[in-house]
């Protein structure tokens, strides 16, 4: 039990310092975003009605605002106004005290200069509370976001995820969540 309130506590840790962390401006690009806070609500078990499972589902997420594209190499960079890759880090919890700790990666195509739609995919530790079994610690997390960027960087998207082990586990029933985001810059 003390090995789980450590990892609890180091996840949060993370989360809170690499919000400090921002990339250099040599590598920023003119399209670059700003790194963001992403504070997520919604439910889980969407399409299945079982109340002993279900719940609320709450986020919150770091994600850098570099392109991972343009720093890789001066050859992406004309991409960069249309599409990027940025690294996330997060932790979520349900109402059901499960617990996601969780890292990967988000593809952002930037539709003009107000819509985006973000599929992004994470790796991560599960611990299941009095939630639903889902056949093993690590997880792996897809979840689809469109939304709207508003002028000052501010967002508000809408998302439907999956969350499961991908037949590493005894079994794998997965779980569907669904919710909404504001995604606060956190620099300009």
């Amino acid at each position: 039990m003390i090995w789980m309130c450590a990892l609890r506590l180091t996840l949060v840790c993370c989360l809170v310092l690499s919000c400090f962390i921002t990339p250099s401006k040599a590598y920023a690009g003119d399209n670059a975003l700003p790194n963001t806070l992403s504070v997520g609500g919604g439910w889980q078990e969407l399409f299945k009605n079982t109340p002993y499972k279900n719940g609320g589902d709450l986020r919150l997420e770091h994600r850098w605002g570099v392109s991972l594209l343009s720093l890789a190499s001066d050859f992406f960079q004309p991409l960069d106004s249309g599409f990027q890759i940025h690294p996330v880090i997060g932790i979520e919890t349900t109402t059901r005290t499960e617990v996601y700790g969780f890292g990967g990666l988000i593809l952002d195509f930037l539709i003009g200069r107000h819509i985006v739609v973000s599929p992004n995919f994470a790796l991560g530790y599960y611990s299941q509370g009095q939630g639903k079994k889902l056949g093993c610690p690590l997880e792996f997390r897809s979840t689809m976001e469109a939304g709207f960027r508003f002028e000052n960087e501010w967002r508000l998207t809408g998302y439907m995820g999956h969350i499961s082990n991908a037949g590493f586990g005894d079994h794998n029933p997965g779980v569907e969540l669904g919710g909404i985001y504001i995604h606060i810059p956190l620099s300009p």
